[in-house]
C-alpha cells in the first residue's frame, strides 16, 4: 500500500444557492496501484460563511464538516476517481442582525450524509486533481426555536461539492480558485 497525502482546498454549495462555504483540510489515502482502491482519512478545518445586502451583513455562521468514515474509492482503467465519504455537518454559531442565534455546536445532522465523489477521466493519484459530487444533507437537530428555518434553508437535496486534491510535495506551488 502506498500513502499519499494531500493538501484539500475546496467548497460546497447549499441547496443550490449561490453560498458557498469553504472547505480546507487535508487527506491521507493508503492506495493499492495495481487494484485502484483507496481509503483514506479527511479531515476538514472550521469555515466562516457570510452574507450581506448592500453592504449590510445579514447573517454570519461558522460551520465544521467532520468525516464520519473514512474516504473510500477506487481510480478505474480510464483513470477516473470514484470515491464516497460520510460526514456530519455541525452549524457551531450563527449570528443574524448583530445577535447571537445558535452557539454551543448543538446544531448538527440528524444523521450523516453519504457524499458520492468523481473526476473527469484521466485523474491520477499521485498528481491529485478535481472531484466533485451531489448529495441529499440530511435535517438538522438541536439548533432550538430556530431549527425549522435552517432545515428549510439548508437541509435537502441539491447541495454540491468541489475540491481540489493538492499532493502535499505541491501544496506550496499551487494556487486554488
Amino acid at each position: 500500500m502506498r500513502e499519499i497525502a494531500y493538501a484539500v482546498r475546496g467548497f460546497l454549495t447549499v441547496r443550490r444557492d449561490s453560498l458557498r462555504v469553504p472547505l480546507a483540510g487535508s487527506l491521507t489515502v493508503h492506495a493499492d496501484q495495481d487494484s485502484g482502491l483507496f481509503s483514506g482519512d479527511l479531515a476538514l478545518q472550521q469555515a466562516t460563511v457570510s452574507r450581506a445586502v448592500l453592504g449590510a451583513g445579514l447573517f454570519g455562521a461558522t460551520v465544521q464538516i467532520q468525516a464520519e468514515s473514512p474516504v473510500i474509492g477506487r481510480v478505474d482503467d480510464e483513470g477516473q476517481m470514484f470515491a464516497t465519504v460520510t460526514v456530519d455537518a455541525v452549524i457551531a454559531a450563527v449570528r443574524a442582525a448583530g445577535r447571537t442565534v445558535i452557539s454551543g455546536g448543538s446544531c448538527r445532522t440528524a444523521t450523516s450524509a453519504v457524499v458520492p465523489l468523481r473526476s473527469r477521466p484521466g485523474f491520477d493519484l499521485e498528481r491529485g486533481g478535481r472531484l466533485a459530487g451531489r448529495y441529499q444533507r440530511p435535517p438538522f437537530t438541536g439548533c432550538g426555536w430556530i431549527t425549522p428555518l435552517v432545515n428549510l434553508l439548508v437541509a435537502g437535496p441539491g447541495n454540491a461539492v468541489v475540491i481540489d486534491l493538492i499532493p502535499a510535495a505541491l501544496r506550496g506551488l499551487v494556487s486554488v480558485r
